[in-house]
């Protein structure tokens, strides 16, 4: 259990603070229920000195054995300060915030064996020395931010974050070219030797034998380099129109982690942000980070003004100055490539602009609850999705309070199975919001990383972290689908076409020699039906031809093509033979049967006609796929037919009037055929008379499967049938006549939606053309049996007359 925080009674920030025992759950960017043994958390009296505090927690972690690098550089102290890289340490930010020297401060933290009070005789207490005040505190946390040498740099992180500006960025931090100058020496040191290899590997001929081993370097690197650099790499993970497959994987196993920093320091960026201390704010609150990344960490807290549970994300100081650096680093360096390396396929600083902008939005924590808000207003109401409430009276730009949500890391198959969770069932429910995100509203979440995805006992699917958001176009969501459909047709000159309208590439490169290789490709992929295809076998496959031709991602795409991977990933762990795209299909065919947008209208006729053929098993297989979609409603389908009557189907509706008289001639003569046989007790004489016709038995089928279908929504009174008067039942155009009459009547009166449709001069076209077709039809098939039965008489002379 946790122990409660007394409020404070005239202390300091850490008055009446009391240590907390027991399980704690993580929190924030994965808010787990998994138990983990309770991390202490020392007693500090308001009196004590900030640099006593901050030493006495590091010597008590140190004595714990826990892991973390310390502003010296040695483990355990728990001042950590990053993870393999040379962040600026808490002493030397705190000095250049024009503060007392605090060597002391770094010498006390380095050891690891000192007790508490030979530490607190490094410096002697003065409560009158500034140093060692609360107010010194707060300036501490300042300092981190850099306010004394860039004072408008809080505001200008927030203006980063709405409107990314590189070139304001670069004349802020024109002021600390020291920093600046220190860390271009760090990164281009550690990048030029990767470079160095990777060229001498090409001059010898070995780039390919040596891509593993120096893709993982790549990988090593990165993560060497701070959150910045491996946010970056988490991003070329996903982007195979810049870096071969080999690489795409290794940096695919970037983690965004690193050690928690102090306690205290994140308590008084609450107290700063918020305007009052810890215990004013909350009953309890979790004596060490539940979770901690490149961003922030988490704490597991109670409102002492409601008693809800919430996980409270503070934002690591000096974080925002350590990317606007490195942004700002990686710009001029890619600019210089982009100058002086023509062989690069695209340009490379519009690349890095993206994704800063991206990266600075991370950093408003404000916006971020916002983004939680506008996800949970439009993908709120599926079945089985749930977000966190934001509590906005404890959030601001640094600090984000959440509701506090038990859940399981679908990745902990251990504790998914103890809680008799199964998760694909869960990742089936991800897919399709995953869908909705993509292709209906086009705002998804762009980090769906395995730790943002939690389940809960109640079936539901927890999305958390919306830092990352971003957002695909309407043109670029419809083209997607239709994308889908070309692929399903092999149509592959289509699937260039395509690459324009997402601005993969200029409209002045020649597609020519691109679909050849995309055929050579997925002819054999698209061996297996849709439901058997491996979304990730295709993404690869994509990937490779993309790499050879002049592509350019966009970045919304590439993000698509991460979260459902990610996705796809968490299931097949779970089962070996799940497919995503026979997952993904029935949404898809939900959307191609339902949107009367003129995009997807399009392409749903390029799916259902081929060479002026109808193709029905492409049309009975959206019904039935689409039929599985989590809010299908069969009602909508009027919506197809209403199309079908709208002057921009004209082509469609001479294809479907051409089937639907096939359809229902080869079912009237199967019916025909059937009686002759019957009566006259000879199956040759009927099919002299009335020669079946290829694939009769699949048309008549239909025809049943059609009849059934409007007979069983209409609730009709009396059967529809199609009644000949000829001989055996022969049907002549007058029965047509008679029938089509009677059908208006008939439908009008059961549904005066069709009513309607047949007034309108699409409906009036399709019933006008049906019966003029089969007019034709039937008078040819009178006048084949007339002469069919003469030729029966005169060769067997046994034609019997039809039986009463």
């Amino acid at each position: 259990m946790r122990a409660p925080l007394a409020p404070p009674a005239g202390g300091g920030l850490l008055a009446g603070r009391r240590k907390l025992q027991g399980p704690v759950a993580v929190a924030g960017r994965s808010v787990l229920s998994q138990h983990a043994p309770a991390p202490r958390l020392v007693t500090v009296d308001a009196q004590t000195s900030t640099t006593a505090r901050l030493a006495t927690a590091a010597v008590a972690k140190d004595q714990e054995g826990s892991s973390g690098t310390s502003v010296t550089g040695k483990p355990g102290s728990g001042l950590s300060s990053g993870s393999g890289y040379n962040e600026t340490s808490f002493a030397s930010v705190a000095s250049v915030g024009s503060v007392t020297s605090v060597t002391s401060v770094a010498s006390a933290a380095s050891v690891s064996s000192a007790s508490v009070s030979s530490l607190s005789s490094v410096r002697s207490v003065d409560s009158g020395d500034w140093f060692y005040s609360e107010k010194a505190q707060r300036e501490w946390v300042q300092a981190m931010e850099l306010d004394t040498l860039t004072p408008d740099m809080p505001l200008l992180l927030k203006e980063m974050g709405i409107s990314y500006q590189p070139d304001k960025l670069a004349e802020a931090l024109d002021k600390r070219w020291p920093q600046v100058y220190a860390r271009a020496v760090t990164v281009s040191t550690r990048l030029g030797g990767f470079v160095a290899a990777v060229a001498q590997d090409y001059a010898l001929g070995r780039f390919e034998d040596n891509m593993p081993r120096r893709a993982k370097e790549l990988r090593t690197t990165l993560g060497g380099l701070g959150p910045a650099l491996v946010k970056i790499g988490q991003a070329l993970s996903s982007r195979p129109d810049l870096l071969p497959r080999t690489y795409l994987e290794a940096l695919s196993e970037l983690q965004d982690r690193l050690p928690s920093f102090p306690n205290e320091i994140a308590f008084t960026v609450i107290e700063e942000e918020l305007g009052a201390p810890v215990e004013v704010l909350f009953s309890e609150i979790s004596e060490q980070p539940v979770a901690a990344a490149s961003l922030g960490q988490v704490y597991r807290a109670k409102l002492r003004a409601t008693g809800e549970e919430v996980a409270v994300k503070v934002q690591r100081p000096n974080i925002g100055e350590t990317i606007a650096v490195d942004m700002l680093l990686l710009r001029r360096l890619m600019g210089i490539v982009d100058e002086k390396i023509p062989q690069v396929s695209q340009p490379l600083v519009p690349l890095v602009d993206e994704f800063a902008g991206r990266l600075f939005a991370e950093l408003d924590y404000i916006q971020e609850g916002h983004n939680c808000e506008r996800f949970q207003a439009l993908y709120g109401n599926m079945p089985r999705v749930r977000t966190p409430k934001i509590y906005w009276q404890c959030t601001s730009r640094r600090v984000l309070t959440m509701e506090w949500i038990e859940g399981v890391k679908l990745t902990n198959s251990a504790a998914m199975q103890e809680a008799g969770l199964d998760v694909v069932d869960f990742v089936d429910v991800g897919i399709e919001c995953t869908l909705r995100q993509l292709l209906e509203h086009g705002y998804f979440h762009a980090d769906p990383h395995p730790g943002n995805l939690l389940a809960t006992r109640a079936g539901d699917l927890v999305y958390l972290d919306f830092g990352m958001m971003s957002e695909a176009p309407q043109y670029a969501r419809y083209a997607i689908m239709a994308h889908v459909v070309h692929l399903v047709n092999r149509d592959y000159p289509a699937m260039c076409q395509d690459y324009y309208t997402l601005q993969f590439m200029d409209p002045s490169v020649d597609t020519s020699p691109i679909a050849p290789a995309l055929a050579a490709f997925f002819d054999d992929v698209l061996d297996a039906s849709v439901s058997q295809l491996n979304f990730k076998a295709i993404v690869d496959g994509l990937g490779e031809v993309l790499f050879r031709f002049p592509f350019r991602v966009p970045a919304y795409y590439a993000l698509i093509l991460r979260s459902l991977t990610v996705l796809e990933g968490l299931a097949l762990q779970a089962d070996p033979q799940y497919k995503l795209l026979g997952k993904a299909y029935p949404y898809i065919a939900k959307r191609l049967l339902t949107d009367p947008a003129p995009e997807l209208r399009e392409s749903f006729e390029d799916l259902i006609l081929k060479d002026g053929q109808f193709r029905w098993s492409r049309l009975e297989n959206l019904v039935r796929e689409g039929s599985k979609s989590q809010d299908f409603d069969p009602t909508q389908l009027w919506l197809l037919a209403e199309w079908l009557l709208s002057p921009g189907a004209a082509g469609m509706r001479s294809t479907v009037v051409a089937e639907l008289g096939r359809v229902i001639d080869a079912a009237a003569a199967a019916d025909v055929r059937t009686r002759i046989a019957s009566q006259t007790g000879n199956k040759a004489i009927a099919d002299a008379l009335v020669p079946p016709q290829p694939a009769e038995a699949e048309a008549q089928a239909r025809a049943q499967l059609l009849l059934t279908a409007v007979s069983s929504r209409l609730d009709l009174q009396e059967p529809l049938e199609l009644k000949g008067s000829g001989p055996f039942g022969v049907i002549t155009p007058q029965d047509v006549q008679r029938t089509a009459s009677r059908l208006r009547g008939v439908l009008g009166s059961a549904q005066p939606r069709i009513a309607a449709l047949l007034e309108q001069p699409g409906g009036a076209e399709i019933l006008n053309g049906l019966v003029s077709q089969l007019s034709r039809r039937f008078a040819a098939r009178a006048i084949k049996f007339v002469f069919g039965a003469q030729q029966t008489l005169s060769g067997a002379g046994q034609l019997a007359a039809p039986r009463a």
